[in-house]
């Protein structure tokens, strides 16, 4: 075979079944490698295009986060103006509470007051001395 050597025949010509030319080996090998490459390629590009949804998904995300983040400081905000507003009501509570208990206190002074002089008016005030 002028030129083309064969590979897997021996040395004396017999048996050339499954031979295969430089060539032709060749060939399939570039086959292959073409296939490899080709694969390699495609992964590539579906790996560049899940990045690319990765980085879409990412950005939107933290843009959900500083939403998020945004709306825990203003309700933190609101949070301590209502807890500072509650400590306030509380004084004034204790403190109507207070004044309360002494108006409660000084009503029942005027009340017993008030009987007090009742009985007095009803007596006639007579006194009798040296009975």
């Amino acid at each position: 075979m002028g030129g083309q050597q064969l590979l897997g025949s021996n040395d004396r010509g017999d048996n050339n079944e499954g031979a295969k030319c430089d060539i032709c080996v060749a060939n399939t090998d570039s086959g292959m490698l073409q296939s490899i490459f080709n694969s390699i390629k495609e992964f590539q590009t579906k790996t560049r295009i899940e990045s690319r949804r990765a980085r879409v998904a990412t950005k939107r995300l933290q843009g959900s986060v500083r939403k998020v983040a945004k709306s825990c400081t203003e309700i933190e905000a609101k949070l301590c103006t209502m807890e500072e507003r509650i400590v306030a009501v509380e004084e004034e509570v204790d403190t109507l509470k207070q004044q309360n208990a002494t108006q409660e206190s000084q009503m029942t002074d005027v009340m017993w007051k008030l009987e007090d002089l009742e009985n007095r008016q009803r007596r006639n005030n007579l006194r009798f001395l040296g009975m």
